[in-house]
């Protein structure tokens, strides 16, 4: 049925020979929707517009002026084929088979369906239904449309959702023979639209099995009214046989998926009066449900609070705009803690479907150097949201050139990062790529040609709503006598979600008045507090202060030592198994309180930027007796360093920068320290080179005296000599250098201790009384040179993880290491001359990953019998 011509002013852009542009988002978009045009009773040239004219006073292409204002985002293309309903030289002469075969050949070529996660939704009207279950079911068995398997793959995976308008599913008794007159000169289209067609009806049957296999989305409209419409058979006379109303499709036909009846007729059904029709509302929240392909999201998606996009909403939808048209860089301003860093990931998450790399790189502040940010960039960036792998084969920041990019820097602090920026800016030479950044400083920004925003706090309204989600996070309501504290705590919250969060969830299961109270008279006391940053200090020590002393120990530990670090949450915890007999349950109340992030064993400790900070400061000040829980370049008093020097503690404090001679004075300062980390540097005459230039020097002949150190983590190299001085309550050890045995660790009674164990030694045996590490449930070997193990290594309690990297002297495992009954995680790289396991390996009940390179991993046979997760390193 052919429809009144579209506007001569329409603008389109012809893709492909049968494809057609109707709107274009300017970047790359985040869904393409199609347009499938019906039957045709006479030969008009643009179908593909003429179909979707609205019926109101203006007359226009809907899909091309409507759509656009709600999905912004969204491609809108319209595709035009043969849909005669008569035969003539030039048209009516496709089958349906031959159609499909033509339009998935111009989709592909129009990059329908190419972008792995790029949702695709399709729309057809009438026999443009057909056409769609046709083109589905054919690109799915067809290996003859001179396209390879892998882009037909796409496709239909990409598809995500079919809305039909007025489909003949089961075919129609009407279709343009009115009262049982017979069309002349009838198009073999008409045979697939007949009632009880068989052709029709196997299509429809493949089509709802693929529906199920790839989980598509079906919805759909039918009409309700008859269609008055009146056809020539007679070519040559040009006479009118006929004029009728009848309803051209059936309910029982039309009905599929989610179905709905409309007070409209075949033709009307897709010509919609205005953008409040029935019929063009069920098609926007199809498309709305459907933006999104859940099934293919990208692995670099942000995790962010589900309040988040409602608290900045306003500011959220301004800056989407701007990096939608310019400019490149948009800049994310505000102090710790207001909420920056989650609106730079609502952002990338919005937006990260439009680029073909991606990179979200969090906490630059702890990346000093340009070297530091460039690592992280190259092992972080997404290709199609998928990570790609650096090396020879793999990629090559070179590949980004002119590609678009979308790339997030969190936190940045200093100009080395403002011009790595810049050089990626250079090198990667695409305008429409973007850049987001977060900082605190809004003076480092003025080199960086960008448009900044300043992040504020969030409005009373916001802030209720986002303490009350924390605190009452269950429909219910709180008590009258808790209600009335609510306004006051949020207020003294002052609009920052991170304070609004952690005093939230410690209220959550609070119902006593008094401690209601209480918090807000702990609240109170920050007012007294001049600087901003230090207001924000006393607000999160509210939950702080609240936890049992072991567990602050905990919080310490993880904020001053173990979070930023190489080092896992199962080294931690192994750690405070011995020190505070650690329960699971400790962890867990820090993490209900939001104090650190939940994350698995096998991954580094987090927590937010500014709890961590929190932690650093209570661990690092030394105080009027002197204590000092980490010794850092931070931390150590120094004349150079006004933030934390104290003339009356420094005094005694200072070591002489002759290493022949140490400070007496010191002792009972250093006793104190209870974490000691000590960076990559060169041992000078004895001396560790631990601070920055001005900065006193650490002897190594002094660590002893740290009487109460808990963490040994070195990575410069150590003299043998050393190791006879460990204090005896080090529970972590990580050593480099010439320490050639484990006597003096043992004979010392630090195996009483020791919980993990890191040793980068020419080690060339390892003692029969290693079996006196019975807490020891971390050990990692490097570069040793023992030939095998004694038989008492099998007698290890609590050995859970264990490792060997180019021990390339160690021959054999001892038959007693089937008795390592927790071992759980079993590491062999690199171990050349290591050419079997024991006999009784297969005992190791416990054993859940194994992974094994060099000579072993060839011949290993039986290590996929034994651990089913084994994998060739």
């Amino acid at each position: 049925m052919s429809l009144p011509p579209a506007c001569s002013a329409t603008s389109t852009s012809r893709l492909s020979d049968s494809v057609y542009e109707l709107y274009n988002p300017g970047v790359e978009s985040v869904l393409d929707v199609v347009f499938f045009h019906g039957l045709q009773s006479s030969h008009t040239s643009v179908p593909h517009l003429s179909t979707w004219i609205s019926s109101g006073s203006h007359k226009e292409v809907w899909p091309q002026t409507w759509i656009p204002q709600e999905f912004p985002g969204a491609r809108i293309l319209s595709v035009e084929y043969d849909a005669s309903i008569s035969t003539s030289p030039t048209h009516g002469r496709l089958d349906l088979y031959l159609t499909a075969e033509s339009l998935m050949h111009n989709l592909i070529f129009a990059k329908v369906g190419q972008h792995p996660w790029r949702p695709v939704i399709l729309v057809g009207h009438s026999y443009g239904g057909l056409v769609i279950k046709q083109l589905c079911v054919q690109a799915h068995f067809s290996e003859s449309l001179h396209r390879s398997d892998k882009q037909i793959a796409r496709f239909l995976n990409s598809v995500t959702g079919i809305f039909f308008y007025g489909t003949p599913h089961h075919g129609s008794s009407s279709f343009f023979t009115p009262n049982g007159t017979k069309l002349k000169d009838a198009s073999p289209l008409l045979d697939y639209v007949k009632l009880l067609c068989a052709d029709a009806g196997r299509l429809h049957e493949y089509f709802d099995a693929l529906r199920v296999n790839y989980k598509w989305s079906i919805a759909g409209v039918g009409e309700s009214r008859p269609t008055t419409f009146m056809l020539v058979s007679d070519a040559e006379s040009q006479n009118a046989v006929a004029v009728s109303r009848e309803m051209i499709v059936v309910e029982a036909s039309a009905r599929y998926g989610d179905f709905t009846v409309e007070h409209e007729d075949h033709i009307s059904l897709c010509q919609p009066e205005s953008r409040t029709s029935n019929t063009y509302i069920r098609l926007t929240s199809f498309l709305q449900s459907n933006k999104v392909n859940r099934r293919r999201l990208p692995d670099n998606l942000q995790t962010v609070p589900k309040m988040a996009m409602s608290l900045h909403s306003d500011l959220l939808v301004e800056v989407q705009k701007i990096l939608r048209t310019g400019p490149a860089a948009v800049a994310l301003c505000g102090m710790g803690g207001v909420g920056k860093t989650t609106l730079a990931k609502l952002l990338f998450n919005e937006l990260c479907a439009e680029y073909e790399y991606t990179c979200f790189i969090p906490r630059c502040t702890d990346m000093k150097n340009t070297k530091e940010i460039e690592d992280k960039v190259n092992s972080s960036m997404h290709h199609l949201g998928k990570q790609l792998t650096q090396g020879v084969e793999k990629w090559n920041p070179t590949d980004l050139r002119q590609q678009t990019l979308l790339l997030v820097l969190d936190d940045i602090d200093n100009g080395s990062h403002v011009a790595f920026l810049q050089d990626i800016v250079l090198k990667n030479d695409c305008a429409n790529s973007r850049y987001i950044v977060t900082c605190r400083d809004r003076n480092i920004l003025n080199s960086l040609d960008s448009c900044v925003f300043d992040v504020k706090f969030l409005n009373p309204e916001s802030s209720t709503k986002l303490f009350m989600s924390y605190a009452f996070p269950y429909p219910t309501e709180p008590s009258p006598s808790l209600n009335k504290w609510v306004p006051k705590i949020v207020a003294k919250c002052d609009g920052l979600p991170l304070t609004l969060e952690v005093i939230g969830t410690y209220l959550k299961t609070k119902v006593r008045e008094s401690i209601w109270m209480e918090c807000l008279q702990a609240l109170d006391e920050a007012k007294d507090v001049g600087r901003l940053d230090d207001k924000l200090w006393a607000q999160l020590r509210v939950s702080y202060d609240r936890l049992g002393s072991q567990e602050k120990e905990i919080f310490l530990d993880a904020a001053s030592f173990f979070s930023n670090s190489s080092w896992k949450l199962r080294e931690a915890k192994a750690c405070w198994r011995v020190l505070y007999g650690y329960k699971d349950i400790q962890w867990q109340t820090l993490i209900d309180l939001s104090l650190v992030y939940d994350v698995t064993e096998e991954k580094s400790i987090q927590m937010h930027e500014q709890l961590r900070s929190l932690g650093i400061r209570l661990a690092s000040g030394w105080g009027t007796g002197g204590r000092c829980r980490t010794w850092t370049p931070k931390n150590v008093p120094s004349r150079f360093n006004s933030s934390n020097y104290n003339e009356s503690i420094a005094e005694g404090q200072f070591y002489s920068n002759d290493p022949g001679s140490s400070s007496t004075d010191m002792g009972t300062h250093i006793e104190e320290v209870i974490a000691l980390r000590i960076s990559r540097g060169t041992p000078i005459e004895g001396i560790i080179p631990l601070l920055h230039e001005h900065s006193m020097l650490l002897d190594l002949r002094d660590i002893g005296q740290m009487k109460k150190l808990q963490y040994l983590d070195s990575e410069v190299f150590m003299r043998n000599e050393v190791g006879g001085k460990l204090p005896k309550n080090v529970t972590l050890l990580r050593l480099r250098g010439d320490v050639n045995n484990l006597h003096d660790l043992v004979d010392r009674g630090l195996a009483r201790s020791l919980a993990v164990l890191d040793l980068r030694a020419p080690l060339t045996c390892l003692p029969t009384t290693v079996s006196d590490f019975q807490n020891l449930e971390v050990m990692k070997f490097a570069k040793c040179l023992f030939e095998d193990l004694p038989e008492a290594f099998g007698q290890l309690p609590r050995l859970r993880h264990l490792t060997f990297r180019w021990c390339e002297n160690l021959r054999s495992l001892p038959e007693a290491f089937g008795g390592l009954s927790q071992l759980q995680s079993l590491k062999l790289k690199d171990c050349w001359s290591l050419e079997a396991l024991p006999d009784r390996f297969g005992n190791l009940s416990q054993l859940q990953s194994l992974k094994i390179s060099g000579e072993l991993s060839q011949n290993c046979l039986r290590a996929s019998e034994i651990c089913p997760s084994y994998k060739a390193w």
